[in-house]
């Protein structure tokens, strides 16, 4: 990690923990790089404040990071908020779920057409498989029905 990259997080992590501060929240802060391109950041809490919805807050609050980040000049930085591992725990699963239909599409040498998903999940399930020989991915379809598709090559 780069010395310009650790001043960022450290800037990022302080105007976070005065953002609860404020709030009267106090949750623990754990920081990951998922790419050169991405942070996340899992809120770690059992306050009221961390378990109402938790989704819609963690897009508010990564919609709030990154914002931040571009003001400090990180241009187009994904930050990615979870709170208490939900997203992580999802991703784990999706990523294995992914690998399983890739082995599928392997074995059976047929497309694999997953149930639509959100942007987010979609982007995870490329991801994981981006570097998976013998499939590629891709999505089809517009607004609530995109879904991947897993298809095998060679």
């Amino acid at each position: 990690m780069s010395k310009e990259n650790d001043n960022l997080e450290s800037d990022l992590l302080d105007y976070l923990e005065g953002f609860f501060n404020v709030l009267g929240e106090h949750p623990s802060l754990k920081v990951e790089y998922r790419s050169p391109e991405e942070l996340y950041i899992n809120l770690q809490g059992q306050s009221d404040f961390l378990s109402v919805d938790k989704e819609e807050l963690a897009e508010e609050l990564s919609t709030l990071a990154e914002v931040f980040l571009r003001r400090k000049g990180a241009a187009e930085r994904a930050v990615q908020i979870d709170i208490n591992g939900v997203k992580l725990t999802r991703r784990k699963k999706l990523e294995r779920f992914a690998l399983e239909a890739a082995k599928q599409a392997t074995q059976k040498g047929k497309k694999i057409r997953l149930n639509p998903m959100d942007p987010e999940e979609r982007k995870w399930i490329h991801i994981s498989l981006g570097e998976v020989d013998g499939v590629e991915t891709y999505s089809v379809n517009e607004g609530e029905e995109r879904r991947v598709i897993i298809k095998p090559t060679g």
